[in-house]
């Protein structure tokens, strides 16, 4: 059985010249620093063996050299930016939270401290990747690479690519269609933003809606995230109704569940295809 675990952190005491005022960066002040780590627990608790868990100075002493590279303006910078460093180098942490007080803050009136909380997670997020304009494959090859050099996904796996009949009533040409599985410390909204920023950078010009393009990137599952603001729409509202969605992300992800239907990727093929008008 699998055991859930949280290492504690509390009240690690660092002195630097962080902050936004002139004198806060020549003048030396105390950063009080707290973390909440989420971890796998089971193999440490059976064998009581150091070396299968997170070791708590390992630890501090990641905080302490990222605290001390470079003077930060904000406190979520360190946060943010700490919870992030903890997450890259401990593969075994699924979650860390990181808490950055700062006692002595150049500010008016009675207080204990000001500080700002972070948390960063591992997920696993599942996009549709497609092309039907000038050279699909290269295209395809050129955004896969440029989602795994981003330091905050963790992993690319893809699956087979297969040619597809255009979809939607507007695009003319074939397109080449992929599933993609990314372990990311991205949130939903920064995934998002690094998917229109690769279409970006692969030419994609969005002047139809629907009609050819050379790259379409779409996250189709984030965890088991359900959104409904904006752009953002967790699971893809059209993904149980696409069979070039539904074909490539079954051969990698079969049992991935749909947090809405809580059916699998494979049934809602299997669905689809039971739904299909006989030829």
């Amino acid at each position: 059985m699998k055991t859930n675990a949280s290492i504690l952190i509390e009240n690690y005491e660092l002195t630097g010249c962080h902050g936004v005022n002139p004198e806060e960066k020549t003048e030396a002040q105390r950063f009080v620093f707290s973390v909440v780590l989420d971890v796998d627990a089971t193999a440490a608790a059976n064998t009581d063996d150091v070396d299968k868990t997170v070791s708590y100075s390992a630890v501090c002493k990641l905080i302490k050299a990222f605290f001390g590279e470079n003077s930060r303006n904000l406190l979520e910078t360190l946060a943010l930016g700490t919870a992030r460093r903890i997450m890259l180098t401990f593969p075994s942490i699924s979650r860390a939270e990181v808490t950055v007080r700062k006692p002595d803050a150049p500010m008016k009136g009675k207080f204990d401290s000001m500080g700002v909380r972070a948390e960063v997670r591992r997920s696993v997020a599942y996009l549709s990747m497609g092309s039907s304009v000038g050279d699909r494959a290269a295209y395809m090859d050129k955004a896969a690479e440029l989602l795994a050099a981003d330091e905050l996904v963790l992993s690319v796996k893809e699956s087979r690519r297969v040619a597809t009949a255009p979809y939607g009533g507007v695009a003319k040409n074939e397109f080449l269609n992929s599933a993609l599985r990314l372990e990311t410390l991205h949130t939903p909204e920064s995934l998002l933003a690094l998917v229109a920023e690769v279409e970006k950078m692969c030419d994609r010009v969005r002047d139809e809606h629907w009609g050819d393009r050379t790259l379409d990137l779409d996250i189709l599952l984030f965890g088991d995230e359900v959104r409904s603001e904006g752009a953002l729409i967790l699971p893809h509202p059209e993904m149980k109704k696409r069979e070039f969605v539904l074909v490539p992300l079954a051969e990698i992800a079969p049992h991935a569940v749909h947090p809405l239907t809580r059916k699998t990727v494979a049934e809602m093929l299997a669905d689809l295809y039971r739904a299909a008008p006989a030829e």
